[in-house]
């Protein structure tokens, strides 16, 4: 196994959990899974007001979540990787395991 450097992977995956712990962000995650969108596309998906969909996505931009690129006049975004979803959905099972067992405990 290779020597981490003290604190650096740790203090990215920091940064990369904080912004994912937002559920509208997580929302405009699951809607660019589909495929690439502009903000209003997003916007329209999820519900949200275009403001609030282009400060999640400048948060995703700046932790690498999600990477943009203009098509004439409009931006098109994107996810950077498409684990990031994998990694949403790893999550969900978890939650969904955990809610079970608390779920029998108290039955």
């Amino acid at each position: 196994m290779h020597k981490i450097p003290s604190g650096s992977i740790f203090e990215i995956q920091a940064e990369f959990c904080k912004a994912m712990g937002n559920s509208a962000r997580l929302q405009i995650i699951h809607a660019l899974r589909k495929h690439p969108m502009n903000v209003g596309e997003i916007a329209e998906d999820t519900g949200f007001n275009q403001p609030l969909v282009s400060r999640q996505l400048s948060t995703l931009r700046r932790v690498g979540v999600v990477q943009c690129e203009r098509h004439g006049n409009e931006m098109i975004y994107k996810l950077t990787d498409e684990n990031i979803g994998e990694v949403c959905d790893l999550v969900q099972k978890v939650l969904i395991a955990y809610t079970q067992r608390q779920s029998e405990a108290f039955n």
